[in-house]
């Protein structure tokens, strides 16, 4: 459906309850968006996780805390008659603000997104449908169908904006400041690049053998600061132990909040296809990504906007060998920002202009 230019723009509402860099992908769009009608609030639907990205975000006027009718764990309030009332709320409170324009920005078919989307009973609701979705799942699709990278997914469903230039789009994300400082005192002075290793994955084809971490970190030990991120929802692996004579920093960040305001201090980012990868961009920092050789997935989910090496080397990240890597991250130090300086005095660094970026491709062999 195609919107009728007759009436001002008033109120935009964008629909994101998935994964945290799915909504960083989305903050180009988000802006985009504002460009295109400053005078139009605009709300977002996201979790409670995926919300965390948005926090401090100039473009988005109000945030607004998606209910899970089934997952009620996911909830800030658990309980199904709690998740009924509180979803009942919110789809009244939405109606009343007479959106003048609904999106799906996902670049599949995100059903739950649609269903909750058409409750709002706004006339002009947009999303990819069976036609026009890219599911990396489905063979056909990546035989047949065009692969856009994810972040100009709602772009295509909104030709007002015009057509968006992917070597020009830039994510953001903003660190809260006190956050920012909390960590600028724990990590100390910078006296060497800060190399960030985020070596949690939970999708097995994504993850990089532990040792292989270990052997990277030992490597880079000499000459950069390593800061070994894992998720606190983890726990102590019993591979632990082995990093014992490894000089690295390990790190647990206890929210999205706190993850990216210490991610914010870092000079290069070294992850697997995750979240980590999205940070990276928004924050401006040089990333090294580690992908499956799966074309649905690197020339989909690539970082934009900053320096980076991408690494594929077979059909599950394990392929790819430590050598590389560390090739990778020796490319991108002399390209990283200095952040060494005091915060009260620093001015937070954005992504560079995408055009002035360069960009490498490496296979691991």
């Amino acid at each position: 459906m195609t919107m009728a230019n007759v009436n001002p723009m008033q109120r935009i509402l964008v629909i994101r309850i998935d994964f945290l860099g799915d909504m960083l992908c989305t903050t180009a769009f988000l802006r985009a968006l504002k460009e295109r009608w400053p005078g139009a609030e605009l709300h977002v639907v996201a979790n409670r996780y995926n919300a965390a990205a948005l926090a401090g975000n100039p473009d988005v006027d109000t945030i607004h805390t998606y209910v899970y009718s089934r997952q009620c764990e996911r909830n800030d309030r658990p309980g199904r008659m709690r998740a009924f009332f509180d979803r009942l709320r919110l789809v009244r409170r939405l109606r009343r603000l007479r959106f003048d324009l609904v999106v799906v920005p996902n670049g599949g078919m995100h059903r739950s997104s649609m269903q909750f989307a058409r409750q709002i009973g706004a006339k002009d609701c947009r999303w990819h449908d069976a036609e026009t979705e890219f599911d990396d799942r489905k063979p056909e699709h990546v035989a047949e169908r065009p692969m856009c990278h994810e972040a100009l997914s709602g772009f295509r469903l909104v030709p007002e904006l015009g057509r968006a230039d992917i070597d020009r789009l830039a994510l953001s994300v903003h660190p809260d400041r006190a956050l920012q400082d909390a960590w600028y005192r724990l990590l100390g002075a910078r006296t060497k690049p800060r190399v960030g290793l985020f070596v949690t994955n939970k999708a097995v084809e994504r993850r990089w053998p532990a040792d292989r971490w270990r052997d990277l970190a030992e490597r880079l030990a000499p000459y950069a600061d390593v800061i070994v991120f894992r998720d606190p929802a983890v726990g102590h692996a019993p591979e632990d132990d082995s990093w014992r004579d490894v000089c690295a920093r390990h790190v647990a960040p206890s929210s999205v909040a706190e993850l990216v305001a210490a991610a914010s201090l870092l000079d290069v980012i070294v992850s697997a296809d995750s979240a980590p990868v999205h940070l990276a961009s928004a924050l401006g920092v040089p990333v090294a990504a580690l992908f499956q050789d799966r074309p649905e997935k690197y020339l989909r989910w690539h970082p934009l906007g900053v320096p980076h090496v991408i690494l594929r080397a077979g059909a599950t990240v394990d392929a790819i060998g430590v050598d590389a890597v560390e090739r990778a991250v020796n490319h991108l130090l002399p390209q990283a920002a200095h952040r060494d300086e005091p915060l009260a005095d620093a001015v937070h660094a954005q992504p560079a202009a995408a055009a002035a970026t360069p960009v490498i491709m490496t296979i691991a062999s």
